[in-house]
């Protein structure tokens, strides 16, 4: 568990971390500010389950992606569980998931971490419900796709623009 590289915030982070550990995970909190590459060496050398990041401002999006590229680097495909104020469905499925080999995971509500990581590592439910995540993150990415944008030439938007004195 890791609050992201350039984000100090970790009062979410350590809520995640009680939850999880009130429902007898053990949790390795690298704390805050941590590099991706400290991300992928504890993974690997603690032979982790799950990798959590956390990140409350928006440069941790990219952080967030660069972490799962560094761990695909590595030749990991940990699940990873994403957090955090500025973090989406939507984001999880268009910059970070693409980019990675393993379920990514976006966890909009602390409370549920603990449900989502038994059914990630019940051999069970896994493989359904990581394939039921990466259709739904297709479909958004599909959807996101097809939005039409519309485009105005540069006369034309000179022609709109607002008049604020006569």
């Amino acid at each position: 568990m890791a609050t992201v590289k350039g984000d100090v915030h970790d009062i979410g982070k350590n809520i995640v971390s009680v939850v999880m550990a009130c429902n007898n995970y053990e949790i390795i909190d690298l704390g805050v500010m941590v590099p991706a590459e400290m991300i992928v060496r504890k993974a690997i050398e603690e032979k982790v389950d799950i990798i959590g990041l956390s990140g409350l401002i928006t440069p941790s999006l990219e952080e967030m992606a660069h972490v799962a590229v560094e761990l695909k680097r590595a030749g990991l495909d940990i699940p990873i569980m994403i957090g955090g104020a500025t973090t989406s469905k939507l984001h999880t499925a268009l910059k970070i998931a693409p980019v990675y080999g393993g379920p990514v995971i976006h966890m909009k509500d602390a409370s549920q971490n603990a449900l989502v990581a038994a059914r990630l590592l019940n051999p069970e439910s896994s493989s359904e419900f990581v394939e039921r995540l990466n259709k739904e993150y297709e479909e958004l990415r599909l959807k996101n796709s097809t939005k039409q944008v519309k485009t105005v030439s540069l006369e034309e938007a000179q022609k709109n623009k607002l008049n604020l004195w006569s």
